[in-house]
Order: structure tokens, then sequence, then C-alpha cells
């Protein structure tokens, strides 16, 4: 899990929502579905989630 395959899309009802990507087998950022991987109603609440599962990411690896 990496940080280029997630992005924060802002809609304008105000809701920002994460989405992460889907990746090729060379771990490149493809066309195709998102998933959802949460909605939030401030960008700071949005960042700060995404901050959290990059974290938990990376310490998934380390212990990989």
């Amino acid at each position: 899990m990496e940080l280029t395959n997630y992005e924060v899309v802002r809609y304008p009802s105000g809701q920002f929502v994460i989405t992460r990507l889907p990746v090729s087998a060379s771990g490149a950022p493809t066309s195709g579905p998102r998933d959802v991987m949460g909605a939030y109603t401030s960008e700071e609440d949005a960042q700060t989630a995404l901050d959290r599962m990059i974290a938990a990411a990376r310490e998934d690896r380390r212990a990989a």
C-alpha cells in the first residue's frame, strides 16, 4: 500500500472521500474502479485518516 494508490476527492456537497486506486502487477496505478476507503465531513479528518492508513501499511511492511 503506497501513498500513490490513494487520493482524497472533494465533492461539491463538501464531503471528502478517500479512494484507493487499482494497481498493476508492477505497482503502477491503473484505470478501473476505485475502492472507497472512507468518507469524511472535513478535509482535516480525511487527511488524518489517510495518514493513519499509510502509517499502518508501513508497519505491516516492516512486520512482514
